[in-house]
């Protein structure tokens, strides 16, 4: 006879209940004779866990106390020395002393720095110019008017710090040099602080030594200590003594403070002392056992004690509990045992009888329960194999046993990979692993999943016949009920079309359509990784006189023929050839230094630069002129401004050197941070509003808001002060001011607006938490239109990738400015799920006459359909550019065809 699943619930739990009450019974009174001692036991070892664990955590507790001491007084002495040479700056930048120079400032004011010591004269000013002089010393006038890295020649760490100092004009730091006052040579280590005053080219330093800084905090800390008290009873303590034995802290028995230790011995004949230092050393902390006289009884006790390490400075900090409390705690229990097994034996039987009506009671509910669970879980698999059906049709999907070996691949598996089933069961996934995949990955991965957790990714595999093709892969451990993984499942969709895409317009980003070099954008980003090699800017002198003479297709004749000879020139060698403008080409290489780089492309001028170029039955001769930098962050600036050098000057060859920064451009920004200043004091930063054309709906239905100023009537750009105020703290100023004002204007609008952000103001936490508040309060969000220049420091952030999510909850959409400019990275649109991609204007205004421009626009308009993003066309600034546009499928076009950005809104 077959029973359901209800019906052996129901006799199960009816049986089970009659044994059981039945053995709790006889078990109860066994269990309870027996339970006395072993309470006892339990009783004292939580005492002694809880009061291990008490003491543990307040010796924790002080040394996170003395960590934070710590840092508050070092932070103190930062911000005091930051301070200290500040008033020194300020009395010599003080408007009395404009007419002074600095020898002059240092007579009038050698007195006033004489005076300014502190640490008891250990801490003191010292003064040296840009050349290193040294031009006043607060503790030893002998170093006046020497070189400082010639005193220090023998210092490792202060020469880093004057090198530092000398680099940045403000460094903080640290090295050892002689104390004042200890009438020796030996070195004590020395935090320091150091500033320029840019107008008289002069460097303040100040210090404090190490120790004195120590000093203060022991101080601090001891005081504090020595108050301190915990436990029920308040007899817990701290004491400190250091590793040559000395007691350096005891607020008990104050007479021990400041003996020596080392052979005391306890009640029990240990040498105590010993013991703790011996563990501290060998394992930093841990607990000791000894006999101790106790503090609110003066009776001698058994003792436990924790001790902890203070590396720094080279002390033991300790803190323990008595063992008599357990008496007491005992007998407690017995009481409480004997009163417990008199109610507790007159409980049991009317207890058994209840629970075994509640049995009866609850097997008929639980057997419903069952038959209604049955029901549905016939209806929930029945529902699995639809949601399988569907995931074999749609994914590849394939299953693992824990070590990685294949269980299960659906059709689609084989079919992308070209592997028969039985090919492929019983191997691992290694069988369509991609040799290119880095093994990075695969651990991450396998990490991932042996934890029990989800991991999604992009993964490179390679069919049976050897081509590559890409998943977009989520991988699940699936678990038993007790949380042990038993398999992996994983289900990926099919994405090499898109890869593929992404890698040829990458190529056609990267890649000059004439030449077939590396363009501008290739550069930069070989320059973005590595600036340690030598860069070469050559520009073919008269280049325009020559395209205007032959025509622009004999030109890019001639370009193609120079590029040749140059790479043919170069093809032994260890050069990398790029062309980064129409008529200036760019040699970059890691293993040439400077003086071979200059002979090499001397030798050129002289050999391969001389000969003739033959053009519609004439020859000409080219002459050249270069400009070469090495090894700096700003080598492409820099060789530009080489090869300007080079042109102005008429020589051949310029290598760069600092003079060749422009000063002008200083006293514009000066100028401009002047402006800007009253501009904002004035109201004078103002949004003007530029409309966004929908060519789905044929209106106007968003704006961009863009930063203007207003000077004497007339609108001027941010352009002419933007990277000024970058450099300024006026900046976020400006974009307090735009964000504010854009808002306030669109809270009375239906339409929907977009505002500008940099990196600098995402990354600006306070400024971010404005605009999320202020877009609540005036209820924007989702009207609200985030606009940000494409950029590696963005796509690598996490705090930022943070901010743009939370913005993007409450409705705000990502719009991508400018793109196709520069850094372009499509991985980078779908990591921050931009809702827009703005296409940049220096790409959208040759689409009518440069095929390669107009590729370019139809691919980023395919990727953006693929990846349910809308498009929106820059510059578009006439009828027949907007035509082209328009017929190329893009969603918005932007530019003075639909109008100009105006102070009011259409």
């Amino acid at each position: 006879m077959k029973f359901s699943l209800s019906k052996i619930s129901f006799g199960t739990i009816i049986i089970t209940a009659l044994i059981f009450s039945v053995v709790i019974g006889i078990f109860t009174i066994i269990i309870t004779n027996n339970s006395y001692e072993e309470r006892i036991q339990q009783q004292e070892k939580d005492y002694i866990k809880e009061n291990k664990e008490l003491v543990k955590r307040e010796i924790s507790r002080a040394i996170k106390r003395i960590n934070i001491i710590h840092d508050i007084v070092h932070n103190s002495l930062i911000h005091g020395l930051e301070q200290k040479v500040d008033f020194v700056s300020s009395l010599f930048r003080s408007p009395i002393n404009d007419s002074l120079n600095k020898t002059q400032l240092l007579k009038k004011y050698k007195n006033e720095l004489d005076l300014l010591k502190w640490d008891e004269g250990s801490g003191y000013f010292y003064i040296f110019d840009s050349d290193g002089i040294i031009l006043y010393h607060g503790n030893d006038n002998t170093h006046i008017h020497k070189h400082i890295l010639d005193i220090a020649k023998k210092n490792k760490e202060l020469v880093e710090f004057l090198n530092g100092t000398l680099k940045k004009g403000e460094n903080i730091g640290s090295y050892r040099w002689t104390k004042p006052h200890t009438g020796n040579h030996k070195l004590h280590e020395k935090y320091v602080y150091a500033k320029k005053i840019e107008h008289l080219n002069i460097y303040i330093a100040a210090g404090v030594y190490k120790d004195e800084v120590v000093s203060k905090i022991q101080k601090m800390v001891f005081q504090e200590l020595k108050e301190e008290r915990f436990g029920k009873n308040n007899y817990g303590y701290f004491w400190i003594h250091d590793l040559d034995y000395t007691m350096l802290l005891h607020p008990i028995t104050k007479e021990l403070v400041g003996t020596n230790l080392k052979d005391f011995k306890t009640n029990d004949g240990q040498y105590f002392m010993r013991s703790m230092n011996k563990l501290v050393l060998e394992q930093t902390s841990g607990y000791v056992s000894y006999m101790w006289k106790r503090p609110d009884s003066a009776l001698i006790d058994q003792k436990i004690s924790y001790v902890h390490l203070i590396k720094e400075w080279d002390m033991v900090i300790g803190s323990g509990f008595y063992l008599t409390e357990l008496k007491k705690i005992h007998e407690e229990e017995r009481e409480s045992l004997k009163k417990a097994l008199n109610d507790n034996l007159q409980k049991i039987l009317f207890i058994l009888g209840i629970l075994m009506i509640l049995s009866f009671l609850s097997s008929l509910f639980i057997s419903k329960r069952i038959k209604k669970i049955e029901s549905l879980q016939k209806e929930n698999l029945n529902m699995l194999k639809q949601y399988k059906l569907i995931l074999d049709k749609s994914s590849v999907v394939s299953k693992t046993d824990k070590e990685g070996m294949l269980t299960y691949v659906n059709k689609n598996f084989t079919k992308v990979s070209g592997y028969k089933l039985e090919e492929i069961i019983g191997n691992s996934h290694n069988i369509v692993r991609h040799p290119e995949s880095p093994k990075s990955q695969f651990k991450t991965l396998w990490k991932t999943i042996s934890a029990g957790k989800i991991w999604t990714g992009l993964i490179k595999n390679r069919t049976k016949n050897g081509d590559s093709y890409y998943n977009n892969t989520t991988i699940v451990p699936i678990k038993d009920s007790d949380g042990t993984i038993i398999e992996y499942i994983s289900s990926g969709s099919d994405v090499t079309e898109l890869i593929e895409k992404r890698s040829k317009l990458k190529s056609i980003f990267s890649t000059d359509s004439l030449t077939g070099l590396g363009n501008r954008v290739s550069l930069i980003n070989t320059l973005n990784h590595d600036t340690q090699g030598v860069l070469v800017l050559i520009n073919i002198d008269r280049f325009k006189e020559l395209n205007d003479l032959q025509g622009y297709s004999r030109g890019d004749i001639i370009l193609k023929e120079f590029s040749s000879r140059l790479f043919d020139f170069i093809a032994d060698e260890k050069y990398t050839l790029y062309r980064v403008e129409a008529d200036i080409f760019a040699l970059y290489t890691l293993d040439n230094g400077l003086e071979s780089v200059i002979e090499k492309i001397t030798h050129f001028m002289d050999t391969v630069g001389e000969e003739a170029y033959i053009s519609q039955n004439s020859s000409f001769i080219l002459t050249y002129t270069a400009g070469i930098a090495s090894k700096n962050e700003n080598l492409f600036t820099y060789a530009d401004m080489a090869l300007s050098e080079a042109k102005n000057k008429k020589v051949r060859i310029k290598v760069y050197e600092q003079y060749m920064n422009n000063i002008e451009e200083y006293k514009q920004n000066i100028l401009w941070v002047k402006k800007l200043h009253l501009a904002i004091a004035e109201d004078r930063i103002v949004p003007f509003y530029q409309p966004i054309y929908n060519y789905h709906t044929g209106k106007v239905d968003k704006y961009e808001c863009l930063m203007r100023l207003i000077e004497d009537g007339k609108t001027i750009l941010p352009d002419n002060y933007l990277k000024v105020a970058k450099k300024t703290k006026l900046y976020p100023q400006l974009t307090y001011i735009m964000v504010a004002k854009s808002i306030d204007k669109f809270a009375l609008s239906w339409e929907e607006f977009s505002i500008n952000f940099s990196i600098e103001d995402l990354m600006n936490e306070e400024l971010m938490q404005f605009v999320y508040h202020y877009a609540q309060q005036k209820n924007v969000f989702k009207r609200l239109v985030f606009e940000i220049v494409e950029s590696e420091e963005i796509k690598d952030n996490d705090s930022i990738s943070k901010i743009l999510s939370r913005f993007k909850e409450e409705g705000v959409q990502i719009a991508i400015d400018d793109f196709g400019n520069g850094y372009s990275n499509f991985s980078y649109l779908i990591s921050l799920k931009a809702n827009y991609i703005k296409i940049d204007g220096s790409i959208i205004e040759y689409i009518l006459e440069d095929e390669s421009a107009l590729e370019v626009v139809k691919s980023l308009v395919h990727f953006a359909k693929k990846s349910n993003m809308k498009t929106i066309a820059e510059y578009v600034s006439s009828k027949e550019l907007d035509t082209m546009v328009k017929y190329l499928g893009i969603d918005y076009a932007q530019g003075y065809h639909y109008g100009r950005a105006k102070p009011e809104l259409l």
